[in-house]
C-alpha cells in the first residue's frame, strides 16, 4: 500500500505503509463487514415474523396513536383498579374464610359460630384480600388497560378471579 504526499518543491514522493499498518486496516474492515452480515442475517430470519401483517398504512398510523391512550388506560386501571380489587377480594376472602370456619365449628347458618370465627377471619380476610387484590388489581389494569383502555374489566369491576 503506497501514499503519495506532494512536498514544498511539488515533487512526489512515495511512502511504503508498514505491514503492520495495513494488515489493521484491514482487519478493521474485515470486523466491520463480518458485523453487517451478522445483522443482515439477524434481519434476514426476523423477516419472515413480519410477513403476515397485512395491514394498511391508515391501521399501522392508528394503532401507533392509540400507544398514548393506551399508556393512559393503564396508569388508570391501576391506580383505580387495584384499590376495587383489594377491597373487593378482602370481602370476598372474609366471607369465604369465616365460612370455611363456621362450617368446622357447627354450620355457617349458626349466628354465634360465625361471630366467633370472624374474630380471626377478618384480620386473615383483610391480608388475604390486600395480596390477592394487588395481584389481581395490576394484573387487570395493565393487561386490560393495555387491550381495551379505560373499560370497567381493567378498572376490576367486572367479574372477579376464581
Amino acid at each position: 500500500m503506497t501514499i503519495e504526499i506532494i512536498a514544498e518543491n511539488s515533487l512526489v514522493k512515495q511512502f511504503q505503509l508498514p505491514a503492520r499498518e495495513a494488515f489493521r486496516r484491514f482487519k478493521v474492515k474485515k470486523q466491520i463487514l463480518s458485523m453487517a452480515m451478522a445483522a443482515l442475517a439477524v434481519g434476514i430470519t426476523v423477516a419472515p415474523a413480519f410477513a403476515a401483517d397485512s395491514k394498511s398504512g391508515a391501521d399501522t398510523a392508528n394503532e401507533v396513536a392509540m400507544v398514548p391512550v393506551r399508556l393512559a388506560g393503564v396508569a388508570a386501571g391501576v391506580v383505580v383498579g387495584t384499590p376495587i380489587a383489594i377491597v373487593r377480594e378482602s370481602h370476598k376472602s372474609y366471607l369465604d374464610l369465616t365460612g370455611a370456619g363456621a362450617e368446622a365449628i357447627h354450620g355457617k347458618e349458626c349466628g354465634p359460630a360465625c361471630l366467633l370465627v370472624s374474630i380471626f377471619t377478618l384480620p386473615a380476610g383483610i391480608v388475604v384480600g390486600t395480596v390477592k387484590g394487588g395481584y389481581y388489581g395490576l394484573k387487570n389494569g395493565v393487561m386490560k388497560g393495555f387491550d381495551t383502555p379505560f373499560n370497567a374489566e381493567s378498572f376490576s369491576t367486572g367479574k372477579l378471579e376464581e
